[in-house]
């Protein structure tokens, strides 16, 4: 590789892999060599960002990683609906979805160069995601059910970065920066299974859920940002919700608390400095329980906020929910 197009990857892509190694630079060439970089680590690392903001089942959220290397902030969200469509004479219904998704990854990364100057790299992505999913749910008995789903999502990616400290030939320092877009193609198989228990008038949700996702990124400005890669996502859910003594319209309101955990089973921790999050919370929903279409029907609507927790990194969730 040349080492311009070494520096320009590293600005583009998520160098963090290099730096949580300690990787130092080339003596005879500090400025725009570190050795032991493996391409594919630099592409996968840039897809994590990708996986962490559109797999199917995520929720919206906003982070912050904070250690002695790196300080990021990533936020995600998504609007959409999914629904299961009745099919007459079968023991099994059809499922389907649709959702428009966002994120954002705002990195900055501190390292030591191999003169001893600080290095500093910044980089921002800006992804925006449209996504569609269609499957089959079987239920097995009166609480629980398995749903297999396909999901395909084309979303795209720019990526801007700018590092400073490094040194050129003549030991000044420079400023180089760098900027590529990149259309990724996403093909998410997901299994997930789903319980509900009702007692009295308190409803209880357990869900595990398993996403398979393999992922084409493609770019006209950027040879390089031409790679593939599989991804594991697992999750699991829980919920509890209750009755209150409010009510609009004649439709009762509910308070519900949760409690999440979502494992990114084949990411490393360096590449966007977590590789699990947990969240807790809870919200209020009114209840509609209206099916205009058999195809499309509307549960709920309320307001929700949690928090996120996981090493090095804390986050929040506000928003909208609609069920």
């Amino acid at each position: 590789m040349k080492p311009t197009s070494l520096i320009f990857f590293l600005l583009t892509m998520l160098p963090a892999l290099l730096f949580s190694t300690g990787v130092t630079a080339r003596e005879d060439n500090p400025a725009l060599e570190i050795p032991g970089v493996d391409e594919t680590d630099i592409r996968n690392s840039a897809l994590a960002f990708v996986n962490t903001t559109t797999a199917p089942g995520l929720e919206g959220a906003t982070l912050n990683v904070d250690n002695n290397e790196r300080n990021s902030d990533q936020w995600r969200s998504s609007l959409g609906f999914s629904a299961e469509i009745t099919l007459p004479n079968h023991i099994y219904n059809a499922y389907w979805g649709l959702a428009m998704v966002g994120g954002s990854l705002v990195d900055n990364l501190r390292f030591t160069g191999a003169n001893g100057q600080p290095i500093h790299i910044n980089l921002r992505r800006d992804i925006i995601s449209l996504r569609g999913s269609l499957g089959l749910s079987f239920p097995l008995n009166e609480h629980f059910k398995l749903r297999p789903v396909i999901t395909i999502a084309t979303s795209d990616m720019l990526t801007k970065g700018t590092a400073t400290g490094l040194l050129d030939d003549n030991g000044i320092p420079t400023v180089i920066t760098g900027e590529n877009r990149a259309q990724i193609l996403s093909t998410t198989g997901t299994i997930d299974a789903i319980y509900w228990y009702w007692y009295d008038d308190y409803r209880l949700e357990l869900s595990a859920h398993y996403n398979l996702a393999y992922t084409d990124s493609f770019s006209e400005t950027e040879p390089i940002l031409d790679t593939h890669a599989w991804s594991q996502t697992g999750q699991l859910k829980s919920r509890i919700s209750g009755p209150t003594s409010l009510t609009l319209s004649g439709r009762p309101w509910r308070w519900q608390a949760y409690a999440n955990h979502t494992n990114f089973i084949t990411q490393k921790n360096s590449a966007l400095g977590y590789t699990a999050l947990f969240e807790i919370g809870g919200g209020i929903e009114w209840e509609i329980n209206i099916k205009p279409l058999d195809w499309f029907g509307w549960q709920s609507i309320g307001i929700s906020a949690g928090i996120i927790t996981s090493r090095n990194v804390e986050g929040f969730n506000v928003g909208l929910t609609a069920r």
